[in-house]
């Protein structure tokens, strides 16, 4: 099973704002271009992995849950916010606690491609347990200080990865995507 963190950042790491907006993708010069690849993107996923402040985001923004066709696990303590999500397409199940159970049980399900839909504490947990297998992140060309980052954690074990992509996209922004780098695989 392949993990992959897709999702916008500030130059500075920021997949958020401090009060978690996500106007600073205004400052991303042709959004249609910017988002020209995404469609081909989920196209390739079979399930989705998100946090309870990105699903709270969405609601409270007023776009619901628009990937609701995949099979969510959505990683929550709050028991309301999945009942708020419903109903969906597909299976939406809410995990408490340790995103490792969330994980094992996409793969128990047979799921080859799983969408970290965010947020940055969430993909924190699973870099650090080693589980995340490919980073793909447009750049808007601003910086937000202090906000939510891409790896939302104060420690971090090391990971490497491999830089597979740097494209120009928007006319101001960018594209990277890498792939984790494993010796001996």
């Amino acid at each position: 099973m392949q993990v992959i963190w897709h999702t916008a950042m500030s130059m500075d790491g920021r997949i958020a704002s401090r009060d978690q907006s996500l106007g600073f993708l205004d400052a991303i010069g042709d959004q249609e271009a910017a988002l020209a690849e995404f469609p081909a993107f989920l196209a390739t996923i079979d399930a989705v992995v998100v946090g309870a402040t990105t699903m709270g985001w969405l609601l409270g923004e007023g776009h619901g849950w628009p990937h609701d066709d995949h099979p969510t696990w959505l990683i929550s303590h709050d028991e309301r916010l999945a009942e708020t999500v419903r109903p969906t397409r597909a299976e939406l199940r809410r995990v408490a606690g340790d995103v490792s159970t969330a994980l094992d049980a996409i793969e128990a399900a047979g799921h080859k491609r799983v969408w970290l839909a965010g947020g940055g504490s969430i993909a924190a947990q699973i870099i650090a347990l080693d589980r995340l297998d490919e980073v793909a992140v447009t750049i808007a060309p601003t910086a937000l200080g202090a906000a939510p980052s891409l790896f939302d954690s104060e420690a971090l074990p090391r990971r490497t990865f491999r830089l597979v992509e740097c494209t120009s996209i928007a006319g101001n922004a960018a594209r990277l995507r890498w792939i984790r780098h494993r010796p001996g695989a």
